[in-house]
């Protein structure tokens, strides 16, 4: 069984600058937004949504509070197919106001052959990683 979609909640004051955040920073591997079915709710993916943003469930202000703190522990891994896609994440990252978790390389702690690279978006404070097998 395989992962079909899921949802990350966010404050709705940094829903747009996240969505823009993932679309400059994973371009090279073709992310890209494609639907908003209702306000406040944006699928994205490669070939179809599999990721939605998530903000038309936040209402109150402290559904935002504990929604923040639960960003701040997030994290979302991509595949990568080579080490370059792995690099090209990491910089056009940092371009789009990212903050580096983790510059590409090897990761031998996780597996053999595991290379990455972790940028914590500038909305939201999610680590997002891109990994690969070398």
């Amino acid at each position: 069984m395989s992962l079909h979609h899921f949802s990350v909640l966010v404050p709705p004051n940094k829903s747009e600058d996240l969505i823009t955040f993932l679309k400059a920073s994973l371009a090279h591997l073709d992310f890209k937004e494609f639907q908003r079915p209702v306000p406040g709710m944006v699928g994205m993916g490669t070939d179809r949504p599999y990721l939605w943003v998530d903000s038309y469930h936040v209402v109150e202000e402290a559904d935002i509070n504990a929604v923040q703190r639960m960003l701040d522990v997030t994290h979302v891994a991509f595949k990568a197919n080579n080490v370059e896609e792995v690099r090209k994440f990491h910089e056009e990252g940092l371009k789009a106001g990212g903050k580096c978790n983790g510059p590409p390389g090897p990761r031998p702690e996780y597996a053999e052959g595991y290379y990455a690279a972790f940028v914590r978006d500038p909305a939201c404070n999610i680590n997002f990683e891109v990994a690969c097998r070398v």
